[in-house]
């Protein structure tokens, strides 16, 4: 992506995920932040399981980690369930 001899110059704003040829405003677009805030919730997430599992062992962190799932598979059902009732999908599909 860079020229041969390392030159940067000329490349404000550019990123390895975006075009090249797309001219944009310095800045960042929502769907970049949205992406980045992802990347470091999902970051520090993974830190803080293997600091749990640290913590609790192989036996308590397995209880831990279930329990959070189905409350997490729980919260989706509600999610879906509301839904369904309301008939409002176009923020959720």
């Amino acid at each position: 992506p860079f020229p041969p001899d390392g030159d940067r110059r000329g490349r404000q704003g550019w990123s390895p995920t975006c075009s090249l040829t797309a001219r944009r405003p310095p800045g960042s677009s929502f769907g970049c932040a949205v992406l980045n805030l992802m990347n470091a919730i999902m970051g520090s997430g993974a830190l803080g399981l293997s600091f749990a599992m640290a913590s609790t062992g192989v036996l308590g962190f397995s209880i831990l980690l279930l329990i959070v799932a189905s409350l997490a598979s729980y919260s989706v059902f509600l999610l879906l369930s509301m839904c369904i009732q309301t008939g409002k999908w176009e923020g959720f599909i």
